[in-house]
């Protein structure tokens, strides 16, 4: 321990005293020891701070009795080493009683006489125990603020505006590819740094913020010195003075490369997923529509109307429109079908194409790939592209460029239709409205919709034509006109078989035997070709010369038997012969069978057969045949036909009953035509006529409402 000379309390007491007016109304608690450390002055703050009154603590020993530390030596050591003439500053804690410890931060520094000589000690303290708690909320704060940026590879900033200066950590500068120190606190660094695809709007969300006095979040790239591309994003929140005034920015930014590559990579298979799923109903949409083209071709009673089936096939699946122009020879006036989904356009673009007729001239289009063969694919239709079509259109500008702003043109592929007899005609697709632009596939696609289509096209062109020459033949042997007959309505219906080019051996006939009577024939010879004409045209007369020789019914088909067996041909034939006679009182219709099918009455609905069944014309000799006579009302319905109407490829055919059904059905229409188109559209419901094996032939009567007949 120090030896030092032991001062009288009274000279204690006596050099404090000196400073007692100043030490009552610092706002410190301050007392005063002697060389023994026992205190000899006691100020008042000192009284609030420790809870001692002056009388009470003035005699104890300051550090071991008044303010208990815990640690007497220590408290002695630091007592000496001031009575030595040092000064000691720092935090002390203390306990009083069972009360919670005391923070005090204490200044102890020598106090001397007027000679210089230390004759005691001096103690200013202060209650931090708020303070020190504050203090150690806040460093355990900022440790965990330090733990949570660190964890999160976070970095901080600070602006200050009144200054302009940005302060970054050194988390912050590596985020922005600098080494520590890096940045230069200045905003043309910062900016630097940016993207410059991103610099406006990043300068302006801090700016709406600023404005708005609130927080902003934003997402960019910045660019490190050495060229690395790196994604930020940064959380900020506007500083504001006790006035409200924004003052700057703080904040902190963390690094989401990976995220954001990671996002990359997850759109860009979210975008591959989706092309292939694109890709995949395309193909299917493809395929679809090929498949369509045979249906349609199956399905078309003819050329014309395959044409407007392929074409409506293809929209919208390849385009907005579609057209195909068709020349069935050299020379031939080409034929036109356009499609879309507007029936007003379709009608809007026939119209043009009468005011405007196919120019087999033209430099380019359709005319040009029919010329050349070569397919023509426009993958945009650019200003420059209409300038150029504009320049070559043989319209008035003005009208074209009417037309133009009608079609809204964005795409256009023309394909040749080819055969082995050349090129026959083109098809166009053009994508409008829908904005598509036509890809390579797509070009591919309508190459080979056009190789299935051309063949298709020619073939049943030909058939067309070759069904013209037999149903001209054909009817060449039937009457060129039927009479009338006053009080009947009466009409006929030759429907040729479509799958069959040859002349059929279906005929008719209706003559008047005298007056009041009239024949009415109708037979089917088996067979097609020139032998099956032949005979068609002898039996339709045979019947005629025999009726009109005054046979009777039996006698008719006998006949006619004879001339087919003796025609050596090796043919039968089916025939009906009936004879309607107007009487006083009514019709009368007998009419006799030879193995065709039984004509049918229709009576308010109901529908019956009249006769027997026969023996067939041609096979055998004698024939067996059995009259039938039936008395007609007005209103009644008759209908004799050949066996074209049952006899359909399965599962397609009516059976006798199904057929007579069909007839009392469409007895309701008011006239003998509008009978026989029903009768032939619903057969073509259930079967195309394209696809029939057999002719019809249809002779309709309709009895008139006004009662007995006119004689």
């Amino acid at each position: 321990m120090i030896r030092r000379e032991r001062v009288p309390a009274a000279d204690v007491v006596a050099a404090a005293g000196n400073l007692q007016g100043v030490l009552d109304v610092l706002p410190r608690a301050i007392f005063v020891t002697d060389t023994d450390g026992r205190v000899v002055y006691w100020n008042r703050v000192a009284v609030d701070v420790y809870g001692y009154a002056a009388a009470d603590a003035i005699g104890a020993e300051a550090f071991v009795d008044v303010i208990p530390s815990g640690d007497d030596d220590a408290a002695r050591a630091r007592i000496d080493d001031v009575l030595a003439g040092s000064t000691w500053r720092g935090d002390l804690t203390v306990r009083f009683g069972e009360s919670s410890p005391m923070q005090i931060f204490v200044i102890m520094a020598p106090l001397r006489d007027d000679d210089g000589r230390v004759v005691g000690a001096v103690v200013a303290g202060d209650d931090i125990t708020e303070l020190r708690a504050v203090e150690n909320q806040a460093a355990e704060l900022n440790a965990q603020l330090l733990l949570a940026l660190d964890a999160g590879g976070l970095g901080t900033w600070r602006w200050d505006m009144a200054t302009g200066v940005t302060v970054w950590d050194e988390r912050l500068e590596a985020l922005f590819g600098l080494p520590p120190g890096g940045f230069d606190g200045t905003f043309d660094a910062y900016v630097a740094l940016l993207h410059p695809d991103e610099r406006d709007t990043i300068l302006a969300t801090v700016q709406a913020a600023l404005r708005d006095r609130s927080g902003y979040q934003l997402e960019h790239r910045v660019i490190w010195p050495d060229g690395t591309e790196r994604w930020l994003q940064g959380r900020g929140r506007v500083t504001l003075d006790q006035h409200g005034n924004p003052t700057g920015t703080v904040g902190c930014t963390g690094d989401i490369t990976d995220m954001k590559r990671a996002e990359q990579r997850a759109q860009e298979r979210v975008d591959i997923s989706a092309r292939m799923i694109d890709e995949e109903r395309r193909q299917r949409e493809r395929l679809e529509f090929l498949a369509g083209l045979t249906d349609a071709s199956v399905a078309a009673a003819d050329h014309l109307a395959f044409m407007a089936a392929v074409t409506a096939a293809a929209v919208p699946r390849l385009g907005d429109w579609c057209s195909l122009h068709f020349i069935p020879e050299p020379g031939a006036e080409v034929e036109v079908e356009v499609a879309h989904a507007d029936p007003d356009k379709v009608a809007w673009a026939r119209a043009l194409t009468e005011q405007y007729p196919f120019n087999p001239d033209a430099p380019s289009g359709v005319a040009a790939v029919i010329r050349s063969g070569v397919t023509e694919y426009i993958e945009e239709v650019t200003p420059a592209v209409i300038d150029a079509a504009l320049e070559e259109s043989p319209i008035a500008r003005d009208e074209a460029v009417a037309i133009l702003e009608v079609l809204s043109l964005t795409s256009v592929i023309t394909v040749p239709l080819r055969t082995k007899r050349g090129v026959i005609g083109a098809m166009q697709f053009v994508s409008a409205e829908s904005g598509r632009r036509y890809e390579r596939a797509d070009v591919a696609l309508a190459e080979a919709a056009s190789g299935r289509i051309a063949e298709a096209l020619d073939n049943m062109w030909l058939t067309d034509e070759h069904r013209h020459i037999s149903a001209t033949l054909q009817r060449s042997l039937l009457p060129p006109r039927v009479p009338a007959i006053p009080g009947v309505d009466l009409t006929t219906r030759y429907s040729p078989a479509g799958a069959v080019s040859e002349v059929g051996g279906d005929f008719y006939d209706v003559f008047a035997l005298d007056e009041s009577t009239w024949a009415v024939v109708i037979g089917d010879v088996c067979g097609t070709g020139p032998n099956a004409a032949a005979l068609t045209g002898m039996a339709r007369h045979t019947v005629r010369a025999a009726a009109r020789h005054g046979q009777d019914h039996v006698a008719v088909l006998e006949w006619l038997n004879e001339a087919v067996r003796m025609s050596d041909r090796d043919l039968f034939c089916t025939c009906c012969y009936a004879t309607l006679v107007s009487r006083d009182d009514g019709w009368l219709l007998t009419s006799n069978a030879g193995g065709h099918p039984l004509p049918v009455i229709v009576r308010a609905g109901v529908p019956r057969s009249l006769g027997t069944p026969g023996s067939l014309i041609g096979v055998f000799d004698p024939i067996h045949t059995h009259p039938a006579t039936a008395r007609l009302e007005p209103g009644d319905v008759v209908v004799f036909y050949t066996d074209g109407v049952t006899d359909l490829p399965p599962p397609n055919g009516l059976t006798t009953d199904e057929a007579m059904a069909l007839m009392a059905t469409v007895a309701a229409h008011d006239t003998a035509d509008g009978i026989a188109d029903a009768i032939l559209a619903s057969l073509s419901q259930r079967l195309p006529p394209t696809q029939r094996q057999d002719d019809i032939a249809l002779v309709v009567l309709r009895l008139g409402e006004s009662g007995s007949p006119p004689v």
